[in-house]
């Protein structure tokens, strides 16, 4: 029944994509990356950051001139899978692949980590998650993103930290969440995990370096990064604070600028404390897997890996409202962890940490804030539950 269930949903989904394609397409960013594959299909590798030639071939194949290719050259390629298709027809086809991204996820954290979760549930509940949505309509990659977080997580679970170290490297593609998960996760995790975890990491990174090179030439190692640097100059830059639901667009709001020295100064001092505060929710993990080594210490790893989760959302320099779908792993470990292990009397800490799953799950606040253009907000109610979060960790500690 439930496989049934799941299934016409998403075949309603894909229906939905499949017919709307032209209208979607229209303001979706899958025609960037479609170009990008297109032109390397094409031996224009070294070719992929000339902003005139991507824009020529957005013209050409989808009709129109949006936003350019901003990843590195290792993940065209991987768009090459659906880009030997017309653009439209891939688009339905990388949709349905992002749907396939989120099952498989869905599935791997249900099995791992949410003893006597469905993952057909998880799924179908997945994909009513706005920033998932938004994913899949504008052809992007975060379900990709995190499924890779998913299988990192399960795999540091397991204290198999090159596996973790390996399928998190994978994520570059999104360095600007990568990076900073990564350094949390070498910074708190025991010796031989953290060794292990560095040299997966490591390995992926010069392997991917490497891929980039062979595809773009060795000049792309400093031409992507100036290509980077100068792309706000560009039309249709794509770059907008107040969209981003992280430190650099909450002080926007407050600066109306993230380049002052105020701006910069409250962002610095924000990262730092928020480092910090993820830095204490693993030594607190460890102190507890120390002290009650008969106890399933899983649940404070799950606490602390979530908060490291909302650390790198928080901390990123450049977040899109689909990048949020990364959000989907730290709520289901924190509603799992409320639903099987506090109290049958909850207490106010206990309601305030549900509202907040609620509040930043269910759709109204997130179609509230794009509607006004202030996507950035949904920042507030993260940042509370990354606090939240650290206070649960201790509520628990004292169960």
């Amino acid at each position: 029944m439930k496989t049934g269930i799941l299934f016409v949903f998403v075949f309603l989904l894909a229906a939905f994509v499949g017919a709307r394609s032209p209208v979607l397409l229209q303001g979706a960013d899958f025609p960037h990356f479609y170009c990008a594959a297109r032109m390397l299909a094409d031996g224009h590798g070294p070719q992929l950051y000339d902003a005139d030639l991507q824009r020529q071939y957005q013209a050409r194949y989808a009709g129109r001139v949006g936003t350019l290719y901003t990843h590195p050259p290792f993940e065209a390629a991987l768009y090459l899978s659906v880009a030997w298709l017309p653009l439209r027809y891939a688009y339905v086809a990388w949709s349905v692949l992002s749907m396939a991204f989120l099952a498989l996820g869905a599935s791997r954290l249900a099995k791992e980590a949410l003893a006597l979760w469905n993952w057909r549930l998880l799924f179908m509940a997945a994909l009513t998650f706005v920033p998932s949505l938004i994913s899949i309509l504008q052809g992007q990659d975060s379900l990709h993103l995190l499924l890779l977080v998913v299988l990192a997580f399960t795999a540091l679970r397991r204290q198999r930290g090159f596996a973790a170290g390996c399928w998190l490297g994978l994520a570059l593609f999104k360095f600007q969440l990568t990076l900073p998960l990564a350094l949390a996760l070498a910074l708190t995790q025991r010796k031989k995990v953290r060794s292990g975890f560095v040299k997966g990491f490591s390995l992926t990174a010069v392997v991917l370096a490497g891929v980039s090179v062979a595809i773009s030439g060795w000049p792309v190692l400093t031409l992507y990064p100036r290509f980077l640097l100068h792309f706000k100059d560009q039309p249709l830059g794509g770059l907008v604070p107040q969209a981003m639901a992280n430190f650099r667009g909450l002080t926007y709001l407050v600066f109306h600028s993230d380049q002052s020295p105020w701006a910069v100064a409250a962002l610095s001092i924000l990262s730092a404390a928020a480092l910090i505060v993820t830095l204490h929710s693993w030594k607190r993990a460890r102190v507890e897997s120390h002290l009650n080594p008969e106890r399933a210490s899983d649940y404070e790893f799950d606490l602390a890996f979530g908060n490291t989760v909302l650390f790198a959302l928080l901390v990123s320099y450049h977040l899109n409202p689909q990048d949020v779908a990364l959000l989907l792993l730290p709520l289901a470990l924190l509603l799992h962890h409320a639903w099987t292990r506090t109290s049958r009397r909850l207490n106010s800490a206990n309601w305030v940490t549900l509202s907040l799953l609620a509040i930043l799950f269910l759709p109204p606040l997130h179609l509230w804030a794009l509607k006004a253009g202030v996507y950035a907000l949904i920042s507030l109610p993260l940042l509370a539950l990354f606090l939240m979060n650290s206070s649960f960790a201790r509520h628990s500690r004292g169960k």
